[in-house]
């Protein structure tokens, strides 16, 4: 019994002390648990703090986007608005406004123009930067020739290269079918002139500026070699920085605003290719080298070269509306100066006021002192204007019968390319700032129109839909050409810019969009009025790659022959001379 006893006994202080044990065990894991559970709370914790932290800064950089946006909007407008009239008023002091000057002010009226045209760079650099980074300028992809581009850009910088003593020198060493590209032209544009521009200024009069082109089955190469001083080894990359010169004194020697390349790298980048500089291996200077992606395709084929028509003497009475006087005065004088007459008005309500008063008097017919006043020509008017709005202003125009038919070029800090849809019906556009030039080649395209029979430009490749359209026209006594492919009708503008281009987006040799990215090259051809017929659907985001001027988008399927005649006819009138029809 004592032996059993003892057994027992054992065993129970086994069990106590396994029980002991596990008991021990299972507090000391519950609290590792609990400490876990307190980690994993307290990371938690923290995760939420850092999720909330990090809400906050998104709502903080979306407000400061917004604010930024907004920011450089008003910079836009309230810096571009003075420097038009700045550089308006100096473009008039500097042609002779005040007679004869001595040579320091002419040296004076000199600085203050280059600085002018110094800061519209910079303000015009920093916003495309910004809407870059931004996402605000989306790549407009075309096909493109790089030979074509580039020949472009050169007949472009000619002028700068001639006045500093430098020649340009242009050899593609591809063969023709193999330098085309998907790119965005303007942008292609952008890059390769400032290339050539920042080769001239670090140029030494009499060297030469090479431009060299080369590809492979999936690459397209560009260099620009010039015969400079040279970039040093260190500055290679940082040259491609904002606001980065060579020297410090380069910005007031060579002027510029250090954005140009950093500008390049950006679009090149947008493209999907890679921009770079190296020092020459043989003599002074530097090569600039631009590598892009290629595809070839079967239908890559040249395109015409660019030209710029010269600027006219001008007739007419033309009512200019700015509530800033300043670039009231400017945009009067330069016009009084190339012939034409000139009302002034500074509001929408002024606008319609003296439109309405200078149509009824028009029709008045009398004798002497007393013989009918002239009636206006076209309107030029801004669009941001206290009180009616420059596009309010626009549609009350173009509903009333006795003003319907006075054209209106638009002058606006927008690019024609962001025209909103309320001013569709303007038929001119011009951005401030803008250069004596430029107004005066699109306002000369405007009033080039007027009086006579039109002239239509009818591009279509299918020939039977052709004399169909060309005959109803011919029936309205209404002149009309027909090119039947992009090269033909290119041509066709160059020898003289239609009133209307009724436009097929297939054609053999290219489509509607590549005529009109060419057309909106084109200072005598960029808000030409446009009828797309087209045997397909268009989306919305294909229609604003075509607007020009007027545009109206019809489909070959739902529209006949005979309701394109009625529409362009109505277009045509639209665009002629309102006088004859409001006296007749």
């Amino acid at each position: 019994m004592t032996a059993l006893s003892t057994i027992f006994s054992g065993l129970l202080l086994v069990s106590l002390f396994l029980v002991g044990s596990l008991a021990l065990r299972l507090a000391s894991r519950g609290r590792r648990q609990q400490r876990d559970i307190e980690r994993l709370n307290e990371d938690l914790k923290r995760s939420r703090e850092f999720a909330e932290q990090q809400r906050n800064k998104l709502a903080l950089q979306s407000d400061l986007d917004t604010v930024k946006d907004e920011f450089i909007a008003t910079v836009s407008h309230e810096l571009r608005t003075p420097l038009t009239s700045i550089r308006g008023a100096l473009g008039l002091l500097s042609a002779g406004l005040l007679g004869n000057v001595d040579v320091k002010a002419q040296n004076l009226l000199r600085i203050a123009s280059t600085n002018t045209e110094r800061l519209i760079r910079l303000i015009n650099d920093i916003l495309d930067l910004e809407r870059m980074d931004s996402g605000r300028a989306p790549l407009k992809l075309r096909r493109c020739s790089m030979y074509d581009l580039a020949r472009e850009a050169v007949d472009t910088m000619t002028t700068m290269a001639d006045s500093a003593g430098i020649h340009f020198e242009l050899t593609s060493y591809a063969p023709r079918d193999s330098i085309y590209f998907d790119a965005d032209s303007d942008r292609m544009l952008q890059v390769l002139t400032n290339l050539f521009s920042n080769a001239i200024k670090f140029s030494p009069p009499g060297s030469t500026v090479s431009v060299q082109i080369d590809s492979n089955p999936n690459s397209l190469l560009l260099k620009v070699v010039d015969q400079g001083r040279g970039i040093p080894a260190d500055r290679l990359e940082a040259v491609f920085d904002r606001f980065q010169q060579i020297e410090s004194s380069d910005a007031s020697k060579k002027g510029g605003t250090g954005l140009g390349l950093a500008i390049c790298r950006s679009i090149i980048q947008q493209h999907g290719g890679a921009i770079w500089a190296q020092p020459n291996q043989s003599g002074p200077g530097t090569t600039l080298w631009v590598q892009l992606s290629r595809s070839a395709r079967a239908s890559d084929t040249g395109s015409a070269a660019v030209i710029a028509p010269p600027a006219q003497r001008g007739e007419g009475l033309i009512l200019v509306c700015d509530d800033d006087p300043g670039i009231r005065m400017v945009v009067a004088e330069e016009l009084r100066r190339h012939g034409y007459d000139i009302l002034e008005a500074s509001s929408g309500e002024e606008v319609l006021a003296i439109a309405m008063a200078q149509a009824a008097a028009a029709l008045e017919v009398g004798t002497g002192e007393h013989a009918r006043v002239p009636p206006i020509s076209a309107i030029l008017m801004d669009l941001y204007m206290p009180g009616l709005s420059g596009w309010e202003t626009l549609q009350q125009l173009k509903a009333l019968p006795a003003t319907a038919a006075i054209p209106v070029v638009i002058l606006s800090v927008i690019p024609q390319t962001d025209r909103p849809e309320q001013a569709g019906d303007a038929q001119g556009w011009v951005q401030k700032p803008f250069n004596e030039n430029l107004l005066l080649a699109e306002l000369g395209r405007v009033l080039g129109v007027k009086g006579g029979p039109g002239q239509v430009l009818l591009v279509e490749q299918d020939m039977e839909l052709a004399r169909v359209i060309l005959d109803g026209f011919k029936e309205a006594g209404v002149r009309i050409d027909h090119a039947a492919t992009l090269q033909q009708a290119v041509d066709r503008c160059l020898l003289g810019p239609p009133d209307l281009l009724i436009l097929d987006l297939t054609l053999p040799d290219g489509d509607g969009f590549s005529l009109v990215d060419w057309l909106r090259r084109q200072p005598a051809l960029r808000t030409l009025p446009l009828v797309v017929y087209s045997g397909r659907e268009i989306s919305e985001a294909e229609m604003m790659k075509l607007r020009l001027g007027p545009t109206q988008f019809l489909n070959k399927s739902k529209v006949q022959p005979r309701e394109v005649e009625e529409l362009v006819l109505a277009m045509v009138k639209r665009l002629r001379n309102p006088v004859a029809e409001q006296v007749a």
